[in-house]
């Protein structure tokens, strides 16, 4: 039996043990006391733009909440947390270097998370050019993430991929204090964060300030970030409510880049030998301000407005040029509410829309040698960028069905305006691909409280970067469109056993059109070009279950035994793709594993001593369109100890140890898609994992001040 259909029988075993049937064979019996046995806690998400049960989306949702924020403690970035979600995959090839992908999208965005959009607090973290930047936000300052995987909603911009929708954490639920935590680790890792919490009612705050730093395990791979996040929340009246957010940092960062295969099976700690010699590095200011406001008209109006404001000043030398880079962004999102309740029926209609304006400056200068010193300017370009999302959705509840409709309009405008050139080699231009009109309908049945069936059809699309619209010449091309794709999905998910165990499985089919074709035609110069089309369709399942809870266990005693585990079968591939003479028709899409199973395992005693162990495999990789390079499976395992208090009800303790690769693995944990090769040189594919290392950490906190 090949390993495909053991993973393939694997998942659908999962299925069938989480049958009703299967399930309420194993509740308590008849005179078996549960009173100790807490429940899940219910889930409720607002990725749809209206809070509801986890049971009743209709549409494949992860909800990764603040407990599981809290166990995973992130160092760097959010990356970490991804792992839970099934469908989700997040490359992390250098403590600034990340890709995400969701079923598949995205995969071959060089390096960074593209074609899927990201929220934070109803503030875009996805620009113009379809890039999202998810390691600006601290871990700190996220309450919840929600994760919709494929275009299933409407209200936030029908992303090709999916929506990351990031929590602010709300103080005005907090009561006012102090707290500190502090991580040291391998290489050099220091982390540490600060965060006071003011609650007088009325008014709320928090403030987070964090620092972290690290050698890095690489060669030029040093990092240093200093982040200063504050929210605020203030009640007007029972009816109105307000939210202020502002975040800054500054971050200094090397990069080491991808290597070839040799170096990554001989020496993986070095780096690439041009960026070590111009010691490559990205050094980056942002800023982050956001300001929203909830107003209940009426028992069936209500409305929200946000304002907006993004601001990125960055310098990255490259052993090719050096880069400068300034965004600006200025939005506003606003929506209105109806509810009315209609005999049997109740009735959602929300309607709205997000504008923003982007001015994109960048410019290039000479690194002459490589050797790292600045030289004369060669480029200087601006874009000006206009966008919007109008967006309309209906929802209806008639007693155990849930019908949902929604649709997006976007219209996306740039002005690209050479201002080095002059004259006959000027290539300003203004670009737009007219009116992109995203339509979905879905709907939801709930089994008596206990299990729902779901199934959604759905449109979603994403932009070219501008890179992606200019011809080899450097001219804008009006006949690139963006990538277009029609989502169907059907799935199933329940909780049983009193509640102690929760399921989710689905499957989709996603057609994707248009296909963006980057080519490279330069060591920093891609031309976009449509190529053809691909389908991406898998199963996903992820299973929760409490073993067991009892709060007043005792000290050597298990207060908690539970476990969390997903699997992802990926069957992703090119249905009609011609690049030049090069025919990849029928070829796996690179930059995604063929499967990926997680399982997390957490117990805790009545003495406050708990420990996890969590288990990853990673399925093989193609690693360019041709499938004639692929990377290995491979295994992770980390294991955790901790002991955390509370002393008179006000100071809580919270210390910890993690190993994490276990079993000193060598892998790739990022992988260059179609790495080029220049002259004599091999293709740089690989980003090397971490070998075993290891963390610790001290959380000190005081409330109720």
């Amino acid at each position: 039996m090949t390993k495909n259909r053991i993973f393939l029988f694997s998942a659908l075993f999962l299925v069938y043990c989480a049958h009703p049937r299967m399930l309420q064979a194993s509740v308590p019996q008849e005179g078996v006391s549960d009173t100790l046995v807490v429940n899940l806690e219910e889930v409720v998400v607002t990725a749809f733009n209206r809070p509801q049960s986890l049971l009743e989306v209709p549409g494949s949702v992860s909800s990764l909440g603040s407990l599981l924020l809290q166990r995973e403690r992130p160092s760097f970035n959010l990356l970490p947390v991804l792992d839970h979600a099934p469908g989700v995959f997040a490359h992390n090839g250098a403590t600034n270097t990340s890709r995400v992908t969701i079923r598949g999208i995205g995969a071959r965005q060089p390096y960074a998370t593209g074609k899927i959009r990201v929220y934070f607090h109803n503030i875009p973290l996805t620009n113009t050019s379809g890039v999202s930047f998810l390691e600006d936000i601290d871990p700190a300052i996220v309450e919840n993430m929600e994760i919709i995987k494929g275009p299933a909603t409407s209200v936030y911009g029908a992303g090709l991929g999916g929506t990351i929708k990031l929590n602010v954490r709300k103080p005005g639920v907090r009561a006012t204090g102090f707290s500190n935590s502090m991580q040291a680790g391998s290489w050099g890792l220091f982390r540490n964060t600060a965060l006071a919490d003011f609650n007088n009612g009325q008014w709320a705050a928090s403030i987070a300030y964090s620092h972290t730093q690290s050698q890095g395990y690489r060669q030029n791979n040093e990092y240093q970030r200093d982040a200063i996040t504050t929210v605020s929340q203030y009640s007007v009246n029972e009816q109105t409510h307000l939210l202020g957010l502002i975040s800054f940092s500054g971050l200094k960062s090397h990069i080491p880049s991808s290597i070839d295969s040799t170096t990554f099976v001989q020496n993986p700690q070095a780096a690439a030998a041009n960026w070590l010699k111009t010691r490559g590095y990205e050094d980056a200011l942002r800023l982050m301000a956001g300001l929203s406001a909830t107003h209940v008209f009426s028992q069936q109006w209500e409305g929200d407005l946000a304002l907006f404001s993004i601001w990125h000043d960055e310098k990255e030398m490259r052993p090719f040029d050096v880069f400068y880079e300034e965004r600006f962004t200025l939005g506003v999102r606003t929506s209105i509410k109806r509810s009315q309740q209609m005999g049997m029926v109740q009735l959602d209609v929300l309607g709205g829309g997000e504008f923003f304006r982007e001015n994109y400056s960048y410019s290039n200068f000479r690194n002459p040698g490589g050797e790292g010193v600045q030289g004369d300017q060669f480029s200087d370009n601006r874009e000006e960028v206009a966008a919007a999302n109008v967006f309309l959705q209906t929802d209806a509840v008639m007693r155990q069905w849930n019908f949902s409709a929604g649709l997006n309009v976007n219209f996306t405008q740039r002005d690209y305006q050479d201002l080095f050139h002059s004259g006959a080699e000027d290539r300003s231009g203004i670009y737009d691909y007219g009116l992109i009109v995203s339509p979905r309908v879905s709907m939801s049945h709930l089994f008596n409280n206990n299990q729902s069936l779901y199934m959604s059809f759905s449109h979603g699309f994403s932009p070219p970067s501008l890179a992606e619209t200019l011809t080899p010449e450097g001219y804008v091309n009006p006949d690139i469109k963006p990538e277009r794709s029609w989502n169907l999905e059907a799935g199933t998910r329940g909780k049983y056993l009193a509640g102690r165990l929760f399921f989710d499985v689905s499957l989709y089919r996603m057609w994707v059109q248009d296909l963006l074709v980057a080519e490279r035609v330069g060591e920093d110069a891609w031309v976009g070009k449509n190529a053809g089309a691909s389908l991406h369709q898998g199963l996903e399942a992820e299973l929760h279950h409490v073993w067991w809870q009892n709060p007043a266990a005792g000290a050597w005693q298990l207060t908690e035994l539970s476990v969390r585990s997903n699997y992802a079968l990926n069957h992703f591939r090119f249905t009609d793709f011609i690049d030049r003479d090069n025919n990849f028709s029928g070829n796996t899409i690179p930059g995604v594993p063929q499967q990926v199973f997680f399982a997390s395992l957490f117990a805790q005693s009545g003495a406050g001593l708990y420990g996890s162990a969590t288990f990853r495999r990673v399925g093989r990789m193609q690693m360019n369109d041709a499938n004639s390079r692929q990377t290995q499976p491979y295994s992770l395992s980390d294991l955790s100890l901790g002991y955390r208090n509370s002393f008179k009800t006000r100071w809580d303790l919270d210390l910890f140890l993690r190993l994490n690769n276990v079993f000193d693995k060598h892998y790739a944990s990022m992988v260059l898609v179609n790495a080029p090769t220049f002259g004599s040189a091999a293709p740089r594919y690989y980003y090397p994992g971490l070998p075993r290392h290891f963390t610790a950490g001290l959380r000190v906190g005081i409330h109720s001040l």
